[in-house]
């Protein structure tokens, strides 16, 4: 019997042994790691529940490579069945996360990261704390909120202090892709070697391939597309060696628009044939009309302009539905944002009401038996009108919210704009403080709707909205006063201040990237300051003075900044 036990545990060590390498494979040889969990599937009826459940998290890691989520998820929903340790429960959770994520469920992602999060809040270790982070990271890079990306990423870092190189790995990634996605292209090119070099030293190179993809993107949009190629062309190698599909689909995407700017029509119409062969599904809508794209500028060349004509139309179908799922995680990451500070609120108001009713309770105690009965029913009375007015009070500040805000943009509109504004006016008058007011007007807006369609006209705005909102200051008031025309309000800042500040902002929307929207044409946005004085005694008079200079801005030829001073002689600066 005791031979026999010794036999046993060995056969286990054995086992987890094996399990160790194919995890270790996962990182560095993937198809040697899938060869060998079909070996290890056949004696699986042999294993320990612990060892089943880590044997299936294996089989979800390789679905996930293979873009095949649903089986992914299969295979995590059965590794939870073997009743699995802590830590490995963890590790479950985040990667249903990254199932999520690929299907396209961000409700359910963010839902499943707040569980995750809500397991680990006491644990003392920190490595499962910044795991869970980079999971987080990975939900943000979707919803492309990357200035959280960038504080989440930072934080990560910080408390890793480099004892884990995985998750620090994973959390440098993501802060080099951040600043890719706010198109910090120096800094990005910088971060995306450091993290190269880390992750190779340390033992992981499918994140250094990401890496090499990573300033591949930079050169990409810094137009040097011979780097570009070399770098796509080095990190497909090393992702075909992953069989990591979903990266492998978007580099080809990349390279049939990078050869297409080399004026190799023949390559470019190579790669740009693979993506779309691929089947319609979520995960390829974003490289088929990459794809569809370089193949409608290949055949314009090649003077096929009905087949250029069909892959546009492809292309333009495409980004109407990418259109749609932004507004999909965009919608879900704010129901997020409010789900979660709605459950702090409850569970506050729901410990306060405990507090009262256990104190209550106490006094029900020592008063007659024949009193009790009515002061049971009052408290119910009571706790049910208290929570017909919270709801009603959330309903109301819902409505509140939504009344306050532009439907295309999300920031304010005029009305709810220009009333914070007015009593940040006064309260600045009161203190001798500055204040001023930037009225802009996208130039010749008009002339987008008509040439490219409403859609593009909506990409454009929304597309402004968000450049400009990076400039802002935690206090500026961004209003949208209608169509095309939108106002700062900027209280503490002067004359010399907010004309900087006009054209830093004229420079910035000048310099958007148009490519994305479907079509090539330039944004450029006309300027009008005006700055209060002591006889102003409302908003009104700068308003007018504003838009008397956005008037002249306007006259002497668009896309420059003109003052209220100056708005009956010339602009500060012309850009035509």
């Amino acid at each position: 019997m005791l031979l026999l036990g010794y036999t046993v545990l060995a056969y286990a060590d054995e086992i987890d042994e094996e399990l160790d390498i194919i995890e270790s494979f996962m990182l560095t040889d993937t198809q040697s790691a899938i060869d060998k969990l079909n070996d290890v599937l056949t004696l699986e009826p042999e294993f320990s529940g612990a060892q089943k459940s880590r044997l299936h998290v294996l089989m979800s890691i390789k679905h996930i490579y293979l873009a095949e989520y649903t089986e992914a998820g299969k295979a995590l929903d059965l590794a939870l069945s073997f009743n699995p340790s802590d830590e490995l429960l963890t590790r479950i959770y985040l990667y249903k996360v990254t199932v999520s994520i690929g299907l396209k469920d961000y409700k359910q992602a963010f839902t499943q990261l707040e569980a995750n999060l809500a397991r680990i809040n006491s644990y003392q270790d920190n490595s499962i704390k910044i795991a869970t982070y980079n999971r987080l990271l990975n939900v943000y890079m979707e919803l492309e909120a990357y200035d959280e990306m960038l504080r989440i990423s930072k934080l990560a870092m910080e408390l890793n202090q480099g004892e884990n190189p995985k998750n620090y790995c994973y959390s440098m990634l993501y802060n080099a892709v951040a600043h890719l996605r706010l198109k910090r292209l120096p800094d990005a090119e910088s971060l995306f070697v450091n993290t190269e070099q880390y992750c190779a030293e340390h033992g992981f190179p499918l994140i250094a391939v990401m890496s090499v993809r990573g300033r591949g993107n930079v050169a990409f949009e810094q137009g040097d597309y011979h780097k570009a190629e070399g770098l796509f062309l080095a990190s497909l190698e090393g992702y075909q060696k992953f069989k990591f599909e979903v990266e492998i689909n978007d580099l080809n995407s990349y390279l049939g628009m990078t050869y297409f700017y080399l004026g190799d029509f023949e390559k470019a119409e190579i790669f740009a044939q693979k993506v779309n062969q691929l089947p319609v599904a979520p995960n390829n809508m974003l490289v088929k009309k990459r794809a569809n794209e370089a193949l409608s500028l290949i055949a314009g060349k090649r003077g096929q302009f009905d087949k250029a004509y069909q892959y546009q139309v492809v292309a333009n179908a495409l980004s109407l539905q990418l259109l749609n799922e932004q507004k999909i995680k965009e919608n879900a990451y704010q129901m997020a944002r409010f789900d979660s500070v709605e459950k702090n609120r409850e569970n506050n108001s729901l410990m306060q009401d405990h507090e009262l009713l256990m104190k209550q309770k106490d006094l029900f105690m020592k008063e007659k038996s024949s009193s009790i009965m009515f002061s049971t029913l009052l408290v119910g009375v009571s706790v049910g009108l208290l929570l017909l007015l919270i709801s009603a009070w959330l309903q109301r500040n819902q409505y509140m919210k939504q009344a306050q805000r532009d439907g295309l943009t999300g920031i304010f509109n005029r009305r709810a704009g220009q009333e914070l504004a007015e009593n940040e006016f006064v309260e600045a008058q009161s203190a001798a403080e500055p204040f001023s007011v930037l009225l802009m007007d996208l130039d010749l807006f008009k002339n987008i709707n008509d040439q490219f369609g409403h859609a593009t006209g909506d990409w454009a705005l929304k597309k402004f909205t968000s450049v400009v909102e990076a400039l802002l200051r935690p206090n500026d008031i961004f209003t949208r006063m209608g169509g095309e025309e939108f106002a700062i309000f900027m209280p503490k800042l002067g004359h010399h201040g907010a004309m900087e500040f006009a054209e830093r902002l004229r420079i910035t929307v000048s310099e958007i990237n148009t490519r994305y929207s479907g079509h090539d044409f330039s944004v450029t946005v006309s300027c009008g300051v005006s700055t209060a004085n002591e006889d102003d005694l409302s908003l009104d008079p700068l308003i007018k003075r504003a838009d008397l200079a956005l008037y002249s801005a306007k006259h002497n030829g668009r896309n420059c900044v003109v003052c209220d001073a100056d708005s009956l002689v010339i602009p500060l600066r012309v850009n035509k």
